[in-house]
């Protein structure tokens, strides 16, 4: 990968290697534009040197620590958008998280996925997902990190709908 962000972590890696049978690259966006609180990245594909791009968000602590990473973007060759949410490792799988896109009713996501940098759920957005989205200024994605602790993480929705609009 050749990334110039240090704010993206192996997320955008998983993103493009999730997609990398698929077909052609979408349209290519401005890499590194800012939405508010959204960013789009962008990266070649390793085999066909096609460029997939797409919107993410990094959620820190109190501490400046990257706690959550949402991305949103279309797979190549896919007309519907996918959203891929990476948690910290030591969260518990089974239960998987669940995910509320502002207005959206909320939706349980499975994990699909952990590698060295956190443990990645990957949701397909519904056409009720992603206009509750665009609708709201928050979201939020829970998940357990224990039998007794359950997370509530704030997901912030401004810039979205401009940031999402530019993926098209």
């Amino acid at each position: 990968m050749h990334s110039k962000l240090k704010i993206q972590t192996a997320f955008i890696m998983v993103f493009v290697l999730s997609f990398i049978l698929s077909g052609s690259a979408i349209a290519k966006p401005e890499h590194g534009k800012k939405f508010k609180d959204w960013t789009v990245a962008c990266e070649k594909l390793p085999k066909s040197g096609k460029e997939i791009c797409n919107l993410f968000q990094n959620v820190t602590n109190d501490k400046g620590k990257v706690v959550m990473q949402v991305a949103v973007g279309y797979p190549p060759g896919k007309t519907t958008p996918q959203a891929l949410i990476t948690l910290p490792l030591g969260v518990m799988l089974p239960p998987g998280l669940e995910f509320k896109g502002g207005t959206a009713k909320a939706v349980r996501v499975p994990f699909t996925v952990c590698v060295k940098n956190g443990c990645v759920a990957g949701i397909e957005l519904k056409p009720e997902i992603i206009k509750g989205m665009k609708a709201g200024e928050k979201g939020s994605v829970k998940f357990a990190a224990s039998a007794k602790q359950v997370i509530e993480v704030p997901v912030s929705l401004k810039g979205f709908t401009a940031g999402f609009k530019s993926l098209k």
